[in-house]
Parts: C-alpha cells; sequence; structure tokens
C-alpha cells in the first residue's frame, strides 16, 4: 500500500473506534437506566419499538454487526455525554426544521420565494444546501474521530442531566457493557437517556407530557 493508503485507514480506523466508543457509552448508559429504572425503560422502549426508526436501527445494527465491534476488544473509555450531545445536536436541529409544520394558509414549494427574489436558479440553491450537508457530515466525522481532552471531573454531564435523579448515573459510575441479547435495546435507552433533553429542547411547542413520564 502506498502512504497515502496507510493515512487514509489510519483515519479510518480512527473513526471506527470513535463509533465503538460512541456506541458503548450509549449502551453502558442503557445498561444503568435498566438497572436502576427498570419502570421507565420498560415504557421507554414500549415507546418506540413500533417505530420504523427503532426497527431501522435494529437491522442497520446486526446488518452492520456493531455488536461485534462493541465487544471486540478491551471496553474503551467513556465518550463524555457532552460530546455526545454536541454531535448530535445539529442532525437534531435539521431533522425539527425538516418536520416543522409551515403555515396552513400558504405551503410555498421550498425555495420558490427565494429564488424569485435573488432571480437564481434553484439549482443554485440545491447545490447549496448540498454544501451544507456535506459540511454538516464532516463536522460530525470531526466530532467522533477527535479524541476526546480529559478534563478530570464530571463536569460534562452536569447541565445535561434530567429533572428527575439521575438513573444512568455518572460517567465514572457506569456499569460495564453486557453483549447480547439486551445491547441493541442498551443503546436506545442509552440514547434516550443522554439524549432526552435535547430531544424535549425542539419538542413541538403545543406537545403535552407524555402520561407515566
Amino acid at each position: 500500500m502506498t502512504p497515502t493508503d496507510h493515512r487514509a485507514f489510519a483515519f479510518l480506523g480512527h473513526v471506527n473506534s470513535g463509533l465503538r466508543r460512541y456506541l458503548c457509552t450509549l449502551a453502558r448508559h442503557g445498561v444503568a437506566l435498566r438497572r436502576e429504572a427498570p419502570e421507565r425503560a420498560r415504557l421507554l422502549l414500549d415507546t418506540v419499538r413500533p417505530w420504523p426508526l427503532y426497527k431501522g436501527g435494529q437491522f442497520l445494527f446486526d446488518l452492520m454487526e456493531w455488536e461485534d465491534l462493541m465487544v471486540d476488544g478491551a471496553p474503551p473509555p467513556v465518550m463524555p455525554t457532552e460530546r455526545i450531545v454536541s454531535a448530535c445536536t445539529l442532525p437534531v436541529q435539521l431533522i425539527a426544521a425538516a418536520t416543522e409544520e409551515a403555515p396552513a394558509a400558504a405551503r410555498p414549494v421550498p425555495g420558490q420565494r427565494t429564488t424569485a427574489a435573488l432571480d437564481l436558479p434553484l439549482r443554485l440553491l440545491t447545490s447549496t444546501a448540498r454544501s451544507a450537508l456535506l459540511g454538516a457530515a464532516q463536522d460530525l466525522t470531526d466530532l467522533l474521530g477527535t479524541p476526546a481532552h480529559p478534563t478530570g471531573t464530571d463536569g460534562d454531564t452536569a447541565h445535561i442531566a434530567d429533572t428527575a435523579p439521575g438513573p444512568e448515573g455518572t460517567e465514572a459510575e457506569l456499569p460495564p457493557l453486557e453483549a447480547g441479547f439486551y445491547l441493541y435495546e442498551d443503546v436506545v435507552l442509552g440514547a434516550l437517556a443522554v439524549l432526552g433533553p435535547l430531544l424535549a429542547d425542539h419538542a413541538p411547542t403545543d406537545s403535552a407530557s407524555s402520561p407515566g413520564s
């Protein structure tokens, strides 16, 4: 292989390690939630199981053999909660913007008014949007691939904790990964526990609190 090949694989391996650390951290948060608040964990899973996103995630999890990636080798260090939230903030914002209801009175074709006002071809707007999405994808790659600087404290999670007592515990107290039947569910539970406040911040303004939450 050429030197460029070696550098390319070094980068891809680094991203692979970052993905493993990300998934393992979420799964450990999920194990903690399942142990400390089993009723909440059950309700969360019962809520998301019928959703296509959950089923598609299960399919991809099995297809890409992420369990093998997660359990192969020594456990990776815990990824700070703040870093996980930072990596997911932009995708959540994009999804929230895409699903926001337009005013009922008028639903113009996206970009039509801007194109007419600036007299720009629609393909230019499309190109700009594509560049923005590619840039966002690169930012996420950087966030997952760049090693986190240790802080020596648990302050990363202080402002992200839910208002209820944190069943997932602090990062230093997270239980070990549990391979097997619960692994995908643990990743999902961990994602809901860690990203719950971020998702709640983007909930529709007229949404009501779900029963039993």
